[in-house]
């Protein structure tokens, strides 16, 4: 996945220290002013603010999403025209990435002599949903926006600023944003997964097997299947995919599938209809209940591309957002 091009003057950039992690707000600077606007009016309850943030792959750091919320951003203010409401992007180092990596090697796969692989990556986006609530929860604080609120509002409609969250991730970043969603729905509004999958039991058995997309076996829901049906070699038990693991990710999974809340989160999701590490197909059957359940639903599988995050599927997303926020 490579960087987007962008001016990074077109926008500001905060860095705030939150529970030891550097994170980076973006398009900030113009909060405080905004807020105060509301100052002179009456019967004001809620000040709104749209944050989208923005979960990066495995293997990158926060210097692609940055890249990626300097181009939404451009392309939502372009495209949105007059916006009442504003948007601003939030994103930092993944957990083991960036400036937080302790061990390149727990970022590899099972090919690349892994043996933990399946592990660390779930892990890995617990950590990053832990992350996630923190930084969600700690921003109001940093920001300080109810500063700006007049006193007035406060004691005669007790105003809040209310922040509208969407959930933006990119591959490991995608597979994240769904979980997040799935854990926390009342903390978010929209999501944007791209190049990611709501089954990874199914996803990590495949990629163990080494199988195809196109075998039949390829298709099944192993998040149904208890741990002896897997027909993995007892080797594959002690040293890739552990009974404890598989209990521990299929509960996950059947949660996402059977109780998913499609009808109270917006989504836009983007997939790569040539992508062989997190295979199109493995996220279909959701994906079209997604849409048959909420209005507001768009998939788009981009033809003759891999697992990648494309101008395309950016331009797409950011059209999707004007319509939506």
């Amino acid at each position: 996945m490579k960087l987007f091009e962008f001016d990074p003057s077109s926008y500001s950039k905060q860095t705030f220290l939150i529970g030891g992690i550097n994170t980076y707000v973006y398009n900030s600077a113009g909060l405080a002013e905004y807020v105060q606007s509301f100052n002179t009016q009456v019967n004001v309850l809620e000040i709104p603010i749209n944050v989208i943030y923005l979960v990066h792959q495995r293997g990158g750091d926060y210097k692609y999403t940055e890249s990626l919320a300097y181009t939404i951003l451009k392309q939502y203010y372009g495209k949105k025209g007059k916006v009442d409401v504003p948007v601003i992007c939030v994103t930092f180092d993944n957990r083991n990435h960036g400036e937080r990596t302790v061990s390149e090697k727990n970022n590899s796969s099972w090919n690349s002599g892994n043996d933990t692989h399946g592990v660390d990556m779930i892990s890995s986006i617990d950590g990053n949903i832990a992350d996630l609530k923190l930084i969600m929860e700690y921003l109001p604080s940093y920001l300080n926006l109810a500063y700006y609120v007049s006193p007035l509002l406060k004691k005669e409609y007790l105003t809040e600023i209310k922040f509208r969250n969407v959930l933006s991730g990119y591959s490991l970043g995608g597979h994240t944003v769904i979980r997040f969603a799935s854990r926390y729905p009342h903390l978010v509004d929209a999501i944007n997964p791209v190049v990611g999958c709501p089954d990874m039991t199914s996803l990590l058995i495949n990629r163990l097997f080494k199988r195809r997309p196109d075998s039949p076996e390829f298709s099944k829901k192993y998040f149904y299947f208890n741990y002896q049906e897997l027909g993995l070699s007892d080797e594959q038990k002690e040293k890739y995919y552990p009974e404890a693991f598989h209990r521990y990710v299929s509960k996950q999974d059947q949660a996402i599938f059977e109780n998913f809340p499609m009808s109270k989160i917006k989504m836009f999701a983007a997939y790569g209809a040539e992508d062989k590490l997190v295979p199109t197909g493995l996220s279909t059957v959701w994906a079209d209940l997604y849409g048959n359940t909420n209005g507001n639903t768009e998939v788009f599988v981009q033809e003759g591309v891999g697992h990648d995050t494309t101008p395309e599927m950016v331009d797409k997303f950011t059209t999707w957002l004007a319509q939506k926020l």
